[in-house]
């Protein structure tokens, strides 16, 4: 007899956190989450490669989610797209993945969604799953303790050991000792922050600081914050009633996050605490607390628009504060350093980490509480879960120290079997994957984006040629390019290539067997190489008539 673990997604990377484990009657599934792209190849979001799922789907017995993140709940309209499941979790995290499921055309009808509560426990095929509080960014998020055929195994979802959370329930450190006590055989846990030996600051020191910020402001004062950081908006809500500031929310992410905590009785901003972004101009800057999404410099987000200066809302002015309370997700810190830039072009006061380190903290342990969490929960085996291949080893060798039993690391696709008998042992892989989605919501194979990196790289050339019915050129061949140095937009290089083609076609035409399009091609990527010493992609198209 022995359990499965099946990672498809958060193993060997950040993100799109994915779990299942399998027992003899049946496969329970740990959240379902999304990553987002650290390039510009009109990829929306990533998500796991749901294969190895649907083809066991008559023994998929549900979906459990620990809680509201994207990289915990993103993927989900993905993942019910193929399979009809139960899905469980805490009703704020519920709350998020129907307004997710709502965008992708599910009806609510659709959806076999239970909330779960803290304490409660649920049975879900061969399993039960008992949900257990623990703090974080966001409310609700919980830590699952798994009953299976080969006993107990503790699934940490995020956590930390905050002991003081603005939304006052701390994590369950008496419960997580109980279920120790009772015998823990397996403990997967979070190691997303390893690399940091003590978390620093905790929620209410960032609320005392932004509280500090704002209170000495005599103009406008904007947030930047990670939109489902519901832990930080409950205390900004407090800020604004402290200084007598109306709060106003710019990004679509934050208005949902608001009103889902809102409808669940998690934030209790008063309707006259809130101005509607078309309503800011009217009000004094200094009785306006503005918080907005886009910390991480995306495009088409409010941070980005304040930044340029093409908000149609809100124009920041000399003196204004800004406020970074978050940090930079690791691949942004190019864009997000040319955002800061281009808000100090705007002469405002900027606030970050760097300069005030107390404006943000991580929802995730760090050392320090990765070991609470081990010492808590005691178990036989240990396997790090959530982070790329680096956190996980460290995360290894941490619970290598606390005396956990042989601690093993693995990654995507990579199974382990745990039993009583025999402990935790590599098991073959499975077909894993991440699967790229565009804007709009259809799948990119490896082909295109191949292609759309290739187009990045190097530019585009496209040829038109147009062939009488005699087989000779009807026009002379129109040439464009785009992102080619020295060719793009110069009238003069376009016309040079144009009449390249016209020779290399006229060529063709006198050799039996000849390819006028393959000729007009090399012709055209001869003369780019001379003028500027580029390789673009070149396409060619011929019509007749």
């Amino acid at each position: 007899m022995s359990i499965r673990i099946v990672p498809l997604g958060g193993l060997g990377e950040i993100g799109m956190n994915c779990l299942a484990i399998e027992d003899d009657d049946g496969i329970l599934v740990i959240d379902a989450g999304t990553s987002f792209p650290h390039d510009d190849l009109g990829i929306d979001v990533y998500h796991p490669s749901f294969d190895w799922l649907v083809e066991r789907a008559a023994r998929v017995r549900g979906v459990f989610i620990t809680h509201g993140h994207e990289d915990h709940i993103g993927a989900l309209p993905y993942l019910l797209d193929r399979l009809d499941v139960p899905v469980f979790g805490p009703p704020h995290a519920l709350g998020m993945a129907r307004r997710r499921l709502a965008e992708h055309d599910f009806a609510d009808h659709e959806l076999d969604f239970t909330p779960v509560h803290a304490g409660s426990i649920t049975p879900v095929g061969p399993f039960e799953v008992e949900a257990v509080r623990v703090a974080h960014s966001i409310v609700e998020a919980s830590a699952l303790a798994i009953s299976t055929s080969e006993g107990y195994v503790v699934h940490s979802g995020d956590f930390n050991f905050d002991p003081d959370p603005p939304d006052g329930e701390p994590s369950d450190e008496a419960r997580l000792r109980a279920i120790g006590d009772r015998g823990v055989e397996l403990l997967l846990s979070d190691s997303t922050n390893v690399d940091t030996p003590e978390r620093a600051g905790s929620e209410r020191e960032v609320a005392r600081a932004l509280g500090r910020i704002v209170e000495a402001a005599e103009t406008r004062v904007v947030v930047a914050l990670f939109a489902s950081n519901i832990q930080r908006l409950i205390s900004l809500g407090e800020i604004a009633r402290t200084t007598r500031r109306r709060l106003c929310l710019l990004g679509r992410s934050l208005q949902n996050q608001r009103e889902v905590a809102t409808a669940i009785g998690r934030l209790d901003w008063s309707s006259d605490q809130l101005v509607s972004p078309e309503d800011l101009s009217a009000l004094p800057r200094e009785k306006v607390l503005v918080l907005a999404g886009g910390t991480q410099a995306e495009p088409a987000s409010a941070m980005s628009k304040l930044a340029a200066g093409t908000h149609p809302y809100l124009a920041l002015e000399p003196g204004d504060h800004v406020v970074f309370s978050s940090r930079v997700i690791p691949g942004n810190e190019r864009p997000v350093l040319a955002l800061m830039n281009d808000l100090l072009r705007r002469e405002v006061t900027l606030h970050t980490r760097a300069s005030e380190p107390d404006v943000h903290t991580s929802g995730h342990a760090g050392q320090s509480e990765q070991l609470r969490m081990i010492e808590l929960v005691r178990p036989r085996a240990f396997l790090p879960i959530h982070g790329t291949l680096s956190h996980l080893r460290r995360h290894s060798g941490l619970a290598r120290s606390a005396g956990a039993d042989s601690p093993l690391v693995v990654e995507n696709g990579q199974v382990v079997e745990y039993s009583r008998g025999g402990g935790l042992v590599r098991a073959g892989s499975v077909a894993h994957g991440r699967i790229a989605v565009a804007h709009g919501g259809e799948p990119l194979d490896a082909d295109v984006l191949r292609r759309r990196a290739e187009l990045g790289r190097s530019g585009l050339v496209c040829v038109a040629l147009h062939v009488s019915p005699s087989g000779e050129l009807a026009a002379p061949p129109a040439v464009s390019a785009r992102g080619v140095p020295m060719v793009d937009g110069h009238t003069a290089a376009l016309a040079s290539i144009a009449k390249d083609v016209a020779a290399a076609f006229a060529r063709a035409q006198r050799i039996r067997g000849a390819d006028p399009a393959d000729e007009a091609r090399r012709a055209v990527r001869r003369r780019v190489s001379d003028i500027s010493g580029a390789r673009p992609v070149v396409e060619v198209v011929l019509s007749e008539g």
